[in-house]
């Protein structure tokens, strides 16, 4: 006589998955004695065998309630079975997880019940079927989060209450503790964009204690310390200091420094006007504090910002020299510490002198142009509805696409055209003494722009009548519903505050929403080469030099045009003369970077 007899197993699910797997992926059939059923007849054992081959035959097709009704009949004739007894738990497990992958908790809690009344306290089969309870209560957390779109604090209560049975019945599941930290983590976000640091701290360090080592949380939780430091004169060294226990990393330190000199004199010291008087100022050097940052650490922060995943077994040189192709195109020589700072230097970057004060919120228009006769920034307001948007960090992360295979644009692309266009975009970094700088980087995930190559050439700018009003009544997108629980404490990457709390509510929606329409267009240069057929080679470089020096203008935030004949951000395309950011594009440029802003474009 055959019977189905295994041990309840659950998969819990990790961060990336939200159902729980089937108990049993197939059925195992072992031989078992013979049934001695009192003084049963061979009637009554054949059709006891008859109801368990039934009931295993439509386990085996996930037929659940069909096997749940021959095995009750099959118990009713041996009640005191115990591989009976276990084989309809497992049933009704398997029948709970189907239950529950519908929402239908109640009635998954109801089978789990009637499978934890048939296993004995303490067998595994009984522990297995309280972790399956476990997963229920998280999986209901979870379709919770889903459905509201704008969580309360009852509503967090609420979540945080099932995550809390769950953790109690399984309190050694990481996917549970981490899920917990991420709601902690969610609701400090809706409190911190609206710099209610007071409220948000407590919550984040709930979060740090059930996640401790969650990079995010750490830099999130000193972050929210330093806009405490920031409302908090008298005190503001003691937060700083607890930031820095929190989170001693070179960015932190960035924001702590720059808050710690705030103390000491204007909040908007720094440069009032004109760019940086050399490169080397604009780039900023590489943090004080690097020389404590281990080659192991800036290698794995560098990997972070790229989306690099190393492989398992890969060596630090190995590692180094993948971020050494994707970031400065070439390996390196030299000792390992010396090639990772390097490398770290170029791709960290430096925002120093670009948020000159306090962001302002994304829904305010701001005054019109200060030098109005020699700025066009009123003309800008007009496209984006008399609000700032620019960058908040440099250098700008460019990466070029290669026209795709077979296309118009492929037919018409040469190698130089590449070439070409960085020196168009190297002309602002001249003209403005390196303060706008960019790297060329090989990773698109990561980049800050994509330049891409297409068939015609439009100026979208050219005719502000006709640019989509992506930005009248703008304010930052809410968090999508399909954000779980669990992708919560990976939603806020590093750099979450990177710029202190202060620039989160215009910033962090790029960061976390980058790919959403409204803002989809600013992190795209395309460049047509359909102008280039009738051109001498010659010209037709020259051509794609001026083409990409203009994109790189309305990609910095020159969102619209000069009605000025002989700037760049004129609408007038040139292939008989270089064409490079005037005076007067300078100028517009220098206001609209010496202005708070309200949406940035990059915050990492």
């Amino acid at each position: 006589m055959h019977f189905l007899f295994r041990h309840l197993i659950v998969r819990h699910p990790g961060f990336s998955h939200l159902r729980l797997r089937p108990v049993l992926a197939g059925l195992l059939w072992v031989s078992l004695f013979t049934y001695t059923v009192g003084q049963t007849s061979g009637w009554a054992a054949e059709t006891l065998e008859s109801l368990v081959n039934q009931g295993n035959l439509a386990a085996s097709q996930q037929n659940y309630p069909s096997a749940m009704a021959a095995y009750e009949k099959a118990l009713k004739l041996a009640p005191t079975d115990k591989t009976l007894r276990n084989n309809l738990a497992v049933i009704y497990a398997n029948h709970a997880v189907g239950l529950q992958e519908q929402q239908q908790f109640e009635a998954a809690f109801q089978y789990l019940d009637k499978a934890q009344a048939l296993t004995t306290a303490g067998s595994s089969a009984a522990q297995s079927i309280q972790s399956s309870r476990a997963s229920v209560y998280f999986a209901q957390a979870i379709a919770l989060k889903e459905s509201t779109t704008q969580p309360t604090t009852a509503d967090y209560q609420k979540m945080r209450a099932l995550l809390e049975q769950a953790i109690v019945l399984s309190p050694q599941e990481v996917a549970f503790q981490k899920a917990m930290a991420g709601m902690y983590l969610d609701e400090a976000y809706q409190l911190a964009i609206q710099e209610q640091y007071t409220q948000a701290i407590p919550l984040l360090e709930k979060a740090k204690s059930h996640d401790p080592n969650n990079k995010a949380v750490r830099q999130s939780l000193a972050n929210v310390y330093l806009g405490q430091g920031k409302n908090d004169i008298p005190n503001r060294k003691s937060w700083v200091d607890k930031a820095l226990a929190v989170d001693n990393s070179p960015q932190i330190q960035q924001v702590a420094n720059r808050l710690l000199a705030a103390g000491q004199s204007s909040p908007h010291t720094g440069k009032s006007g004109g760019f940086a008087s050399s490169p080397t100022e604009a780039r900023g050097k590489a943090p004080a504090s690097l020389s404590k940052l281990s080659v192991n650490e800036m290698i794995r922060d560098m990997e972070g910002q790229l989306q690099i995943t190393p492989p398992e077994k890969a060596t630090l040189n190995q590692r180094l020299e993948t971020l050494e192709q994707q970031v400065l195109g070439q390996l390196q020589t030299g000792p390992l510490a010396v090639r990772t700072k390097t490398v770290y230097s170029a791709l960290m970057g430096s925002s120093d002198a670009l948020l000159t004060g306090d962001t302002l919120d994304a829904s305010l228009t701001q005054s019109p142009s200060s030098d109005p006769e020699n700025s066009y920034l009123d003309e800008i307001f007009k496209v984006t509805d008399g609000k700032v948007v620019r960058w908040g960090r440099f250098p700008l992360r460019v990466y070029f696409e290669e026209p795709p295979k077979d296309s118009p644009a492929s037919s018409l692309y040469k190698a130089e055209y590449k070439a070409a266009a960085l020196k168009g975009f190297e002309l602002w970094k001249e003209r403005t003494d390196g303060y706008v700088h960019f790297l060329e980087i090989k990773n698109p995930q990561a980049a800050d722009i994509i330049v891409n190559w297409t068939e015609a050439y439009t100026d979208r700018f050219a005719d502000p009548e006709k640019v989509p009003d992506v930005y009248k009544n703008y304010s930052p997108p809410k968090r999508s519903p399909l954000l779980t629980v669990v992708q919560v404490a990976s939603a806020f990457t590093p750099g979450y505050f990177s710029l202190v709390p202060q620039a989160a509510a215009a910033g962090l929606q790029y960061q976390q929403y980058r790919k959403l329409a409204i803002l989809q267009d600013e992190s795209k240069i395309s460049l047509g080469l359909s102008p280039t057929k009738t051109l001498s080679p010659e010209a037709a470089q020259l051509l794609i030099q001026n083409m990409a020096a203009k994109e790189f203008g309305h990609a910095l935030g020159l969102k619209g045009k000069s009605s000025q004949q002989g700037d760049l951000l004129y609408p007038e395309l040139r292939s008989d003369a270089p064409q490079t950011p005037t005076l007067r594009d300078l100028t517009t440029l220098r206001e609209l970077y010496n202005r708070p802003p309200n949406i940035i474009l990059n915050v990492r």
